[in-house]
């Protein structure tokens, strides 16, 4: 009987688990494809590189999107199991929502250390893979685009406009070519009726053809016997004409990608505990530094004692003597030092804390990282017990009011999530306290709502919800009269 239950629950929460990952992925895809579609847009790509950063993007929200899909499912499975009585039936039985829900712990369980396991081993190696790629997209030049009566500028030194272009794209009309490579001026222009482009054998360069045009070029001359210059246009008059482009600079490039391995999102657990450490002695033998810089600069100012006093400088130039004249510049020359030490020790003290909060950034963001990977997987168990209480006690299967129920606990989630990432991350609250916001929330939450639907409890059922505050209250009473 038990060992069927555990088949019959479990086989039941495995197909509705991978639909509502891949689900849940492609929400989070189209988030992203939204935020970056104006990268992407007019470069020309590769449908095999989209493809990849698409499927190295996937990889990235898989801790996310685990969490949100094991709530959807499990809501799901038990809700339906009760739509249809059959857990009333396996209640009737003796078994306890939460022995019908252990093969569904059993499982989210090793569901979680493979999420870790993800977290800290895959996921580093992914996301150096995966912002690589897109810091290259995102710095690649358009794509070679000449559209009708528009200026094309893509190519360095050069401006392109075309009256009209054939359907084949390699015919055009009514062309004028800016040639500015040699200066901002545009002193070279070629007007013709009509040329052609196309690309080499190779593809690393254009090659544009004219025929039956004219070419203008203002030369500069200088007249004999003056330094001034005036220009003069020639025209030249071409029954063919050839310029040749180098497209490399349209090649993308692949930037090394070890320019990136010192990034907080590319370390493992290990290695972003031992960062941590490294940045909080780097931070503390910067504290020491900057006290003993500041104890070198106060001792190292001296008041000369006869130097401030005042000189008393009468309307008659004959009472100044050499002697008060000597005071004066000494009296000058201490104040000018004191104020070059206290303003060097002003630009000390903001470079230092300026130093400081970037150390202490790192060093935050290195704490935040490695609380995440535990917390993200700590969270599907967490989730698992929030969806299979809600499930039982809505009693309602399929795609409508679990879902809708799923979705608003994990906008909780993601936005306390977010807040805790974004305060600790602000030096608000403590890394820990700001990463585990959301489950640390969450988990009483599930905790009641396991103990509700455990009991067969009514949810909603303000009757008992306004017993217990009485109750409450009548304690408090009942101590306030005793201390009186």
């Amino acid at each position: 009987m038990l060992k069927r239950v555990d088949r019959v629950v479990l086989g039941s929460f495995i197909l509705p688990l991978i639909i509502t990952f891949g689900l849940t992925s492609f929400i989070f895809m189209m988030q992203f494809l939204w935020k970056y579609i104006d990268d992407f847009v007019g470069k020309g790509l590769e449908t095999s590189l989209l493809i990849r950063l698409v499927g190295l993007f996937t990889l990235t929200i898989v801790p996310m999107a685990l969490p949100l899909a094991i709530l959807l499912a499990a809501t799901m499975v038990i809700g339906t199991l009760g739509e249809n009585n059959e857990l009333t039936a396996y209640k009737t039985g003796g078994l306890s929502l939460m022995r019908i829900m252990g093969s569904l712990i059993v499982f989210t369980i090793f569901l979680s250390f493979g999420a870790f396991f993800f977290s800290n081993n895959i996921l580093p190696k992914v996301h150096l893979k995966f912002y690589s790629l897109l810091y290259d997209i995102r710095k690649q030049k358009p794509a070679l685009d000449i559209k009708e009566g528009v200026f094309y500028r893509g190519i360095s030194g050069f401006a392109l406009k075309i009256k009209h272009k054939d359907q084949d794209n390699r015919t055009l009309y009514g062309i004028m070519v800016y040639d500015h490579a040699q200066g901002k001026s545009n002193d070279n222009v070629v007007l013709a009726d009509k040329g052609e482009i196309a690309l080499s054998n190779t593809g690393q360069h254009l090659i544009l053809t004219l025929y039956n045009g004219k070419q203008y070029q203002d030369v500069k001359k200088r007249n004999q016997g003056a330094d001034n210059q005036f220009s003069e246009q020639t025209v030249m008059e071409f029954k063919r004409w050839r310029k040749i482009f180098d497209l490399r600079e349209f090649k993308m490039t692949r930037t090394d990608q070890s320019l990136f391995k010192s990034h907080y999102m590319m370390y493992n657990a290990a290695q972003l505990m031992h960062e941590a450490d490294s940045s909080r002695k780097d931070i503390e033998k910067r504290i020491v530094d900057i006290r003993q810089n500041d104890a070198n600069y106060i001792s190292s100012i001296r008041v000369l004692p006869d130097s401030t006093k005042k000189i008393k400088i009468t309307k008659s130039t004959s009472s100044i003597s050499i002697n008060n004249v000597f005071k004066r510049n000494i009296s000058q020359n201490c104040i000018s030092a004191a104020q070059g030490n206290v303003q060097a020790l002003r630009d000390y003290t903001n470079m230092s804390v300026n130093d400081l909060e970037y150390m202490q950034t790192n060093y935050v963001n290195y704490y935040c990282e490695w609380y995440r990977k535990f917390s993200l997987s700590f969270a599907c168990m967490v989730l698992l017990f929030v969806g299979c209480s809600m499930g039982a006690i809505v009693r309602k299967g399929g795609f409508g009011m679990p879902i809708l129920i799923a979705v608003i606990y994990f906008v909780i989630f993601h936005v306390l999530n977010v807040i805790g990432e974004k305060l600790a991350k602000g030096l608000v609250i403590p890394p820990f306290a700001g990463m585990w916001l959301a489950s640390l929330v969450l988990m009483p939450l599930a905790l009641f709502l396991t103990y509700k639907a455990n009991n067969d409890s009514v949810l909603f059922r303000k009757e008992g919800y306004l017993n217990f505050f009485s109750k409450i209250i009548t304690i408090f009473r009942k101590r306030i009269k005793t201390t009186i």
